[in-house]
Parts: structure tokens; C-alpha cells; sequence
């Protein structure tokens, strides 16, 4: 209340820590899905979720409901 009371706010976008932490339990939860779904995944997998940015993981997490294939949610190899 004290803080709302003193107008202070805080956007967690602008936190470069918090982000890195939300990018990589997206990517985590990501990594998971795959696995379950598609069994045991290749190398080319973990590289992409390690390079990819957080709107990427993003966009993969809704494309992994619909997918058939690895390559239907992350793109060709």
C-alpha cells in the first residue's frame, strides 16, 4: 500500500535479470514439451532455445499446440 500510496512502480521488462530468468523457464518449459511430445530430441533443438530470444520462445510455445513435427514449431534446422 505504501508504495502505491507514493506512486512508485516497477517495469520487470526493464529488468535485464528478471527477463533472462522468464526467457529460460519459458525455454525449459519449452524444451519439456518437445521432449514429451516428439521423444528424444536432437543437439539442433537445445542450440536454438539457447540462442533465441524471448518474443522467439514465445511464438514457438503457440506453434508447439498445432504442430506434427520439431521443424513445425522451431523452423528447419
Amino acid at each position: 500500500m505504501e508504495l502505491k500510496a507514493m506512486g512508485v512502480s516497477t517495469d520487470i521488462t526493464k529488468n535485464w535479470f528478471v527477463m533472462d530468468v522468464i526467457r529460460d523457464d519459458r525455454a525449459k518449459i519449452l524444451r519439456g514439451q518437445l521432449e514429451v511430445k516428439f521423444g528424444r530430441l536432437p543437439k539442433w533443438i537445445d542450440e536454438r532455445l539457447e540462442s533465441a530470444k524471448s518474443t522467439q520462445i514465445e511464438r514457438w510455445l503457440m506453434k508447439f499446440a498445432t504442430a506434427d513435427t520439431l521443424e513445425g514449431v522451431l523452423g528447419k534446422k
